[in-house]
């Protein structure tokens, strides 16, 4: 009896569960090889993924088998043998470590993860060769190594529909007995796989090295009826190209800046320098005013996050460093690129889906857990070559480009709140508090700290509140009107959203004689709550007014506090207040 230590049935089914996160991320390995192929044979890679639809008697239509044909060099017959054998390939070498290829499990390990059978053709110089693998064969034992390749011919039925040129060099692959696709009907797959593959490939697809042709039919008895057909646009996540599948009018024009110039980091690996690219954008204010509900806003939330790129194709979206509960994360965009010598740095999977050594990761937050000062960790991190130090450098220099951004953003949206509180005079909730705290002063007299500025000269009192609004973002002329009003109308608080350093809900200041109201942007309370009530406030719902309320009840407490002991002690609750409500409204947003 034998007793292999992988039974073959076992091992088959395990590498079926490769991690792909659908089958339009799996069929990106198939599009990788084409890209590859055609970039070393230096051609424009033409590449066609078809689907074919067949609805059983009295039956739904249902995706049956899905072709990808590209131009580009082709295999021989070794070659072929050798690409369906899994953990080989023509890149394993590292010194052909130069693009996208490298792991050899592309091909095979995509495609059992989506099917039962994967067919391949591919011919040189107009010979074409054929071989497969089958699932079940190899589950039952029957195939135990990869079928030597047969001079063939291109199925009849795949040319039909291939709209390209068949030139004398170039690849199919075709997936059949379809178990684990993620749609089942082929338009539906398209349309994910087209928004994919426009941002996984955008560089080629931009620098037209590279065109994809999305197509589906439906089969009736061998007549093929058209039911989609697409050319893959450009899906920038830094909104920076154009001709991409932005909505309109951003398809045709970029909808971010360029933030700055970007930054080229020098990385040392394995006694070779490697250079790591950080590029970042800004939303311009016409693409903000639009508002996350918009078109725009709707595309920009689907690609949130830090783009990876490996030699020019992305790996993956990643989402560990941004405020998952703020909307406005979606109106900046990073691109952080790399090469394949920095695989290990950045720990790329053999499937090409993550890399999941980058992340948000802080040397001065690991230092203090491990009991060490910074000098002290980094001295042990270089001594044990440890693979995080490049890290924790680029996960700064992104931190900086954040930090930036964000505040930017926010001031984009504020001075236009302020303007529009130029128009209304104050806000509804402003006018109830003010109302409220006068009356409460005919009773209990003059008992804040802010009274007291009230004293002060009015321009002086002008000039204190002009000066905020300014460093805000406002206009100086405008910042002035608006002053003018709060000072003349006796307005006696000012609501603001804003970053607020720590924990807090919101901040508490005076200045010229009104309490400053800060509403914490970095506080997950601000999207599910705060972010609401400023269109609502907007809009004249009384909610919104007495939800702020209550928190000018709170930001005159700490005005009346009769010493600073007790205001102390009155701001440490609200700090602990913010620490706790952290984690009441972030298992929310969970």
């Amino acid at each position: 009896m034998a007793f292999p230590i992988i039974p073959q049935n076992l091992s088959i089914s395990a590498m079926r569960s490769s991690g792909y996160r659908d089958t339009a991320h799996a069929l990106a390995e198939l599009v990788d090889n084409s890209v590859q192929s055609g970039q070393e044979a230096d051609i424009r890679t033409e590449v066609e993924l078809i689907c074919i639809d067949e609805a059983p008697i009295g039956g739904r239509r249902r995706l049956s088998r899905i072709g990808v044909f590209d131009n580009a060099a082709g295999m021989d017959s070794a070659l072929l043998r050798k690409a369906l054998q899994f953990g080989n390939g023509s890149r394993l070498d590292p010194k052909q470590h130069k693009g996208i290829g490298k792991f050899g499990m592309g091909l095979p390990n995509s495609s059992i993860s989506q099917c039962k059978r994967v067919d391949v053709w591919s011919w040189q110089n107009g010979i074409v060769h054929h071989s497969y693998l089958d699932v079940a064969e190899i589950q039952h034992g029957t195939m135990t190594e990869v079928p030597d390749p047969t001079v063939s011919t291109i199925p009849g039925e795949w040319l039909n529909l291939i709209a390209g040129e068949i030139t004398p060099h170039g690849t199919l692959v075709v997936w059949s007995q379809l178990d684990r696709v993620s749609w089942k009907q082929s338009t539906t797959l398209l349309r994910h796989t087209e928004f994919i593959a426009g941002r996984v490939y955008r560089h080629f697809i931009n620098g037209k090295s590279v065109r994809i042709r999305l197509a589906a039919y439906e089969n009736k008895d061998g007549r093929y009826t058209p039911l989609f057909e697409s050319f893959v646009r450009p899906n920038d996540p830094l909104y920076l190209m154009t001709g991409t599948s932005a909505p309109s009018p951003f398809d045709q024009k970029p909808a971010f800046d360029l933030f700055g110039e970007p930054q080229v980091l020098s990385v040392g690996y394995n006694g070779t320098e490697h250079q790591v690219t950080i590029q970042a954008s800004i939303c311009k204010p016409e693409a903000r005013r639009e508002g996350g509900p918009k078109p725009i806003g709707q595309h920009a939330v689907k690609n949130q996050g830090i783009s990876v790129v490996r030699a020019r194709r992305e790996l993956e979206m990643n989402h560990s460093f941004i405020n998952s509960y703020d909307s406005r994360e979606r109106w900046w965009g990073i691109e952080v690129e790399f090469g394949p010598g920095l695989d290990d740095v950045f720990g790329v999977t053999n499937n090409k889906q993550a890399a999941t050594g980058f992340m948000r990761m802080s040397l001065e937050e690991d230092a203090e857990a491990e009991g060490l000062s910074e000098s002290q960790y980094r001295e042990m991190l270089e001594l044990d070559r440890d693979l995080r130090l490049p890290m924790y450098r680029i996960s700064r220099e992104i931190e900086k480009l954040l930090s930036s951004m964000r505040t930017k953003v926010a001031k984009m949206r504020e001075g236009e709140r302020v303007e529009k509180q130029k128009e209304r005079a104050e806000t509804k909730a402003e006018k109830a508090a003010t109302d409220s705290v006068n009356r409460r002063r005919e009773r209990v007299g003059d008992t804040g700290r802010s009274d007291k500025q009230e004293n002060q000269p009015q321009d002086e009192r002008t000039a204190i509140l002009t000066t905020d609004l300014v460093q805000e973002g406002v206009d100086s002329a405008k910042a002035h009107d608006i002053a003018v009003d709060y000072v003349n109308k006796r307005i006696k608080f000012r609501f603001k959203h804003a970053d607020v350093p720590g924990q807090a809900i919101f901040d508490v200041a005076t200045a010229g004689g009104v309490i400053l109201v800060t509403l914490n942007t970095r506080h997950p309370v601000h999207a599910q709550l705060f972010e609401v009530l400023r269109d609502d406030e907007a809009a004249g719902n009384s909610y919104a007014k007495e939800v702020l309320s209550l928190i000018a009840a709170w930001a005159r407490l700490e005005d009346e506090a009769p010493s600073e002991k007790v205001r102390k002690a009155i701001e440490d609750i609200r700090l602990d207040w913010g620490r706790m409500a952290m984690d009441f409204f972030e298992a929310e947003a969970d």
